[in-house]
């Protein structure tokens, strides 16, 4: 988390310096590089109801999750979309057993990061620093229906790297944790993959349908695979200064993206209200 501090107070200086030259935008709206749709770990502002089902059990649950991306500083290209973006991000997502007393906290997942992001016509990319910190909630511990407990904490660094034709997206790459607290999740890859798409005219009462699948392999979960679906209707304005919310029919399988519980396989399925901004 310090180190992450250090480079955003490293990063003020040449903003600074570059908020006098005409090529470059204090502040910008969106982003050079669009969030994978299906990507359960994207800092975004939504409400989920899931029905999860884990190696001890299955339960009812409602995943939210609070989290933006903020741009500090663009250097536009020769069109529009193009160029270069320097961004800081957090987010906090929240699991919520619903089938205990009180609606039990689950897990807790706390990410900041550090985004640059570059496109050039239909090939785009971004690479972020990032730091996530993850605690079971205290009634999950208590009910003993809990994964041995784990101080888990991480700075790693990710690229991704995209191709898009017509509102068809492909994109890949990767993830490295180069600093742990826990030797259970020390050092170690992970490799991203999947596809995403928006229509680009209104398919049922004027909304547009937009979906995707995203898939990662993790080191530390012995290389299995975690696979996210998510299809689902855009209500309101797409582009640029995006506005509306987005409905999803969602599902997951694989090893759990919910923090401490990597060392588990989960499914799910359920239905999302996303917030969009």
């Amino acid at each position: 988390m310090k180190y992450l501090i250090a480079l955003l107070c490293a990063a003020a200086i040449p903003l600074a310096a570059a908020h006098a030259q005409s090529k470059y935008e204090w502040f910008p709206v969106g982003g050079g590089f669009r969030s994978p749709v299906a990507d359960p770990a994207e800092p975004r502002v939504f409400m989920s109801r899931l029905n999860v089902k884990r190696d001890t059990g299955e339960f009812s649950a409602a995943h939210v999750g609070l989290g933006y991306d903020f741009g500090l500083l663009r250097r536009q290209g020769e069109r529009p979309d193009d160029g270069w973006q320097l961004s800081v991000f957090g987010s906090i997502d929240s699991l919520f057993n619903l089938d205990l007393p009180g609606d039990a906290l689950v897990n807790s997942d706390y990410r900041i990061g550090m985004p640059l992001t570059w496109r050039r016509g239909a090939f785009s990319a971004r690479g972020r620093l990032v730091h996530q910190s993850s605690h079971l909630g205290d009634e999950l511990i208590l009910g003993g229906n809990a994964p041995r407990r784990i101080d888990l904490s991480f700075e790693s660094v990710d690229l991704l790297v995209a191709w898009e034709y017509s509102g068809w997206r492909v994109y890949g790459g990767g993830n490295y944790v180069w600093r742990s607290s826990t030797e259970l999740y020390d050092k170690g890859a992970s490799t991203h993959l999947g596809f995403d798409f928006v229509t680009s005219s209104g398919v049922l009462f004027g909304q547009r349908l937009t979906g995707g699948i995203d898939v990662k392999w993790l080191e530390q979960a012995d290389w299995r695979s975690g696979t996210s679906a998510k299809l689902g209707l855009m209500l309101g304005r797409y582009s640029p200064d995006r506005r509306g919310f987005t409905i999803f029919l969602e599902a997951y399988d694989g090893f759990a993206p919910f923090g401490q519980f990597f060392v588990e396989d989960v499914k799910y399925y359920g239905a999302t209200v996303q917030f969009d901004f």
